[in-house]
């Protein structure tokens, strides 16, 4: 899946550096502006780059977020599976005998060993 991507992103950085070969005429100069706030007349090749790296930049800076908010969730989801193996482990070590002793609250251990005499 790998290859697709940088396959993908070979053709857009080429079809933006043939886009911007074609538009390199002094004629075609632009100026943008932004609310009160106007740019200098300069090609509109500069522009293109300017926006291709603003876009960049923005992806990557939203991508690194979300890239640290997931490596948060997997090792907050490792440290709960490692909590829970350990219980396991710990639970497939400890015999039924234990077990039943630890769960049984005094009175009831003393009512069934009551119960297993009555039996003898």
């Amino acid at each position: 899946m790998w290859i697709f991507r940088w396959i993908f992103g070979a053709l857009i950085i080429i079809l933006i550096l043939g886009f911007a070969l074609q538009n390199q005429n002094p004629e075609q100069a632009v100026s943008v502006r932004i609310v009160q706030w106007q740019s200098p007349v300069l090609p509109l090749y500069f522009y293109i780059y300017f926006a291709f790296a603003a876009g960049i930049l923005t992806w990557v800076a939203v991508s690194t977020f979300n890239v640290l908010k997931l490596k948060g969730e997997v090792r907050r989801v490792q440290k709960e599976n490692r909590k829970i193996q350990n219980e396991l482990n710990r639970l497939r070590n400890v015999s039924i005998e234990d077990d039943v002793d630890q769960e049984m609250p005094e009175n009831e251990l003393e009512d069934s060993e009551s119960i297993e005499n009555a039996k003898d």
